[in-house]
């Protein structure tokens, strides 16, 4: 049932129900069922949609260009590396081709005795064979030819101290023939004793690696070092003529046989210097090259045992003591 407007033009024609009819489908409704209206509808159909959350662009990680060009790619060795390295090698070639001539020299080499260098005619021969670029490895010889030297330096002192002496003998000097007689068997006595004790064992000791022949240079240099600083003091009755007994003979008013007697006192000192620098000089090769204590006693039991007088003394005392068995033994 419819409202009738009060306020309604009377006259106005009144709409028709097809009209109603469409008005109220506007709304989502008929006019035969009020209770199905909703006024919303249309607006929910066209409402928009609901706001979608577009996608956060994708970016990209921040890069940093370098402020300089990069090194260039390895292409190879360091031509200097590669100069150095091939220096090294030429080296080395050069010392096997060395070392492997000094053995065939050393194979093929006769090794006749030919120390000390004695004239034919002399009744005397030599007694030892030396040659140091034959016996002696490459990086030894050096070594060795600085303790020949000393050695030959040991002997020219001893010669000019001799030669001191008989200049103090002849001047009536004090303790002149005392000096001049010891001097003497100084040289005489010292000269090949010094070869056979000390120089000689370090020259096997360098040319075989021989940890017995060190051992024994060490302790022979060792007191001959000890006895050229007493030489070099110049005690009276000694033999020598050094600063003590040169200061002597100054006073004296011997000026002449004093000078000399200086001169030997600084010989004897530079000997000294120079044995003490030698010392050490082998020591440090000697610790370098391995030897020891152990090895020297095993050198030494080994060639003791091999020597063939000690096998026949041995073999002698065991018959020796095998025949006096067997006679204890028919006794009884």
């Amino acid at each position: 049932m419819s409202q009738d407007n009060p306020f309604a033009d009377p006259f106005a024609p009144q709409p028709s129900s097809q009209q109603q009819y469409s008005s109220n489908s506007q709304y989502g409704t008929t006019s035969s069922n009020n209770d199905d209206f909703n006024p919303f509808a249309d607006q929910q159909k066209a409402a928009p949609a609901p706001f979608a959350a577009t996608p956060a662009p994708v970016i990209a990680p921040a890069t940093i260009e370098p402020t300089r060009a990069p090194p260039p790619a390895y292409s190879g060795v360091d031509p200097s590396m590669q100069q150095r390295q091939d220096e090294l090698e030429r080296k080395a070639q050069e010392l096997a081709r060395k070392e492997e001539e000094l053995n065939n020299i050393q194979r093929t080499v006769d090794k006749a005795k030919n120390f000390p260098p004695l004239p034919k005619f002399c009744c005397a021969q030599p007694c030892f064979y030396h040659d140091i670029s034959v016996e002696i490895p490459m990086e030894m010889q050096r070594n060795c030819r600085m303790l020949f030297y000393v050695w030959q330096l040991y002997v020219f002192v001893l010669m000019y101290n001799f030669i001191c002496g008989l200049a103090l003998l002849c001047t009536g000097g004090n303790d002149g023939a005392q000096t001049f007689g010891v001097s003497l068997v100084y040289l005489v006595l010292f000269t090949p004793c010094s070869f056979v004790f000390w120089y000689r064992p370090v020259y096997k000791a360098l040319a075989t690696n021989s940890s017995f022949n060190f051992m024994l240079f060490f302790f022979m240099f060792f007191m001959q070092i000890v006895f050229s600083i007493i030489y070099t003091m110049g005690i009276g009755g000694f033999g020598t003529c050094g600063w003590i007994n040169a200061a002597k003979e100054l006073d004296s008013g011997n000026s002449g046989v004093a000078a000399m007697m200086f001169i030997c006192a600084a010989l004897w000192s530079v000997l000294v210097l120079f044995k003490i620098l030698l010392y050490k000089r082998i020591h440090g090769l000697y610790r370098s090259s391995g030897a020891s204590i152990q090895k020297a006693q095993g050198e030494f039991a080994r060639d003791v045992m091999s020597n063939k007088n000690v096998q026949n003394a041995a073999a002698e005392a065991v018959r020796g003591g095998i025949q006096g068995g067997n006679s204890s033994t028919n006794t009884y």
